[in-house]
């Protein structure tokens, strides 16, 4: 569907269901998942009281109490109707790479988690519990985070147990995920969606020195024309846009960061020199990588 046609699509739902519920009632859960800037990101969520519609890939998703919620590259959310007491909250989210490391002797239980044919899962009383008790852990070391030097050793170990606390939270509703598919037939995944969550792990492996398309369509033993067909078909973006987005989005990350420099943001993501970087990161944001930092770093 074409984005122009996904927007009216989208209105005229929300209008509808308004119409049906008689009162607008739209209002932005994107507060609680739109957050980061771009779609590279893994996020986790659990409602913990009332309930919310939304359109999740063009399909109509009812989120209630105790359901938990995967957000991922491949999850397109708008949000339709969010009633009174609806509470969700966030368990973590985070750059989809932090999921790559357990990918390799779990990969059919990450794609599957990332694949979506499901968009909420019902949780009991226990793993609701332990989802919650994961946020408190994470978010106290992030917290523990914000107040250290970047280049601290205490600040690389953090980082360190934020990832693990993350990747185990993963792999523990991927459990509760398994539970809930034993007694239902397993669908084949389809190739386009399976080409994307591989394409995801790769990218992000590999953008810092790899920028061309046809880098990434040869390791996934694809021609570059089906592979940029097959991704746009999946994500309503192509190959190229999805590298531009990752490289920008973690320039941007590095330039928000008050101890480093411009020069060692376009070392960092293996510019040849700062000026190539910064005509880079202006012709796709509009503003110099100066301006940008001066804007969004605290003095």
């Amino acid at each position: 569907m074409h984005k122009l046609s996904k927007i009216h699509y989208y209105s005229d739902l929300i209008l509808s269901i308004n119409r049906l519920f008689g009162q607008n009632n739209y209002i932005c859960i994107m507060d609680t998942l739109g957050f980061i800037e771009g779609d590279m990101y893994f996020g986790l969520y659990l409602c913990v009281k009332g309930r919310c519609e939304m359109v999740v890939n063009d399909q109509l998703c009812c989120l209630c109490a105790g359901d938990a919620m995967v957000k991922s590259p491949l999850v397109q959310i708008s949000p339709v109707r969010e009633y009174e007491d609806f509470e969700m909250v966030s368990v973590f989210e985070d750059e989809i790479e932090v999921l790559a490391p357990i990918t390799d002797g779990n990969i059919d239980v990450v794609h599957g988690l990332l694949r979506q044919n499901r968009f909420h899962y019902p949780l009991d009383v226990a793993e609701q519990t332990l989802l919650l008790e994961r946020k408190r852990q994470i978010d106290e070391r992030k917290r523990e985070l914000a107040d250290l030097d970047v280049s601290s050793k205490t600040y690389q170990i953090t980082s360190r147990i934020i990832a693990l606390l993350e990747q185990a939270t993963v792999l523990d509703f991927a459990r509760m995920f398994i539970r809930q598919q034993a007694d239902t037939p397993q669908e084949e995944m389809e190739k386009e969606r399976l080409l994307m969550i591989r394409f995801t792990f790769l990218l992000f492996q590999h953008y810092k020195t790899h920028r061309q398309v046809k880098f990434y369509a040869d390791t996934l033993n694809v021609s570059s024309n089906h592979f940029t067909r097959m991704i746009k078909k999946v994500s309503h973006r192509t190959p190229s846009e999805w590298i531009l987005l990752v490289t920008i989005n973690q320039a941007k990350k590095l330039l928000r960061q008050n101890r480093v420099s411009i020069k060692e943001v376009a070392q960092e993501l293996n510019f040849p020199e700062q000026f190539t970087f910064r005509k880079y990161f202006k012709l796709y944001t509009g503003v110099s990588p100066k301006e940008y930092k001066l804007k969004h770093t605290k003095v």
